[in-house]
Parts: C-alpha cells; structure tokens; sequence
C-alpha cells in the first residue's frame, strides 16, 4: 500500500549508438538506490499519530528511545583549551558552519 500516485509513462527515450536521444519500447525503471543513495522503505508515523500530553503544561507523554549512532556532524569542533585558529583566535567555540565574522554562536 503506497499513497504515492501512479506514473503514466508516454513515451521513454534513452540515448542511442550515435549519442542521440531515441523512443524506446521498453520501459526502465531507476531509484535513488541505483545511484547509492540509501533509502528508508518502513512507513514513519506522522505526527499526528504521535501522542501529545494530557493536559497543557504536564508532559506524560510516553518516552522515547534514543539511538546513539547519528548521521549529523559535530557543530562545534574538538579542541584543546589554548588552541588557536590560522588567524590567532582562541580555536574553542568556533562554529565549524559559520558563514561571516568568528564568534561564540552560530
């Protein structure tokens, strides 16, 4: 069961022997798998169905388990105390993603 919506192929096209784009009569099917990516097939809950608390300004919502691993990268980078940049400011607490002047947040 998909809610995705069914493509109608008209007409598929591939490259031919000379390098110019060609109808062919049988259709080819690609995914993001096909180029390496890694893709989550397992239905997620919405947040609708998720559980909210009972009343306002009480949480008792049930608690959720966390995993240890994660894809995400660090925000700030490891450094020694007295570290310093190339520019000769303290190194500890510069934001790795930082876009302008170098300070304590990002």
């Amino acid at each position: 069961m998909s809610d995705r919506p069914e493509i109608e192929i008209q007409q598929q096209t591939a490259f031919g022997e000379d390098g110019q784009l060609e109808v062919t009569e049988t259709s080819v099917e690609t995914s993001l798998e096909d180029f390496g990516a890694d893709v989550d097939h397992h239905d997620h809950d919405s947040r609708l169905d998720r559980p909210a608390a009972s009343e306002f300004g009480i949480d008792d919502r049930p608690e959720v388990e966390q995993s240890a691993e994660s894809d995400q990268s660090n925000l700030f980078a490891d450094t020694d105390e007295d570290q310093q940049t190339l520019a000769g400011e303290q190194a500890t607490g510069q934001c790795l993603f930082e876009d302008g002047e170098a300070d304590d947040t990002c």
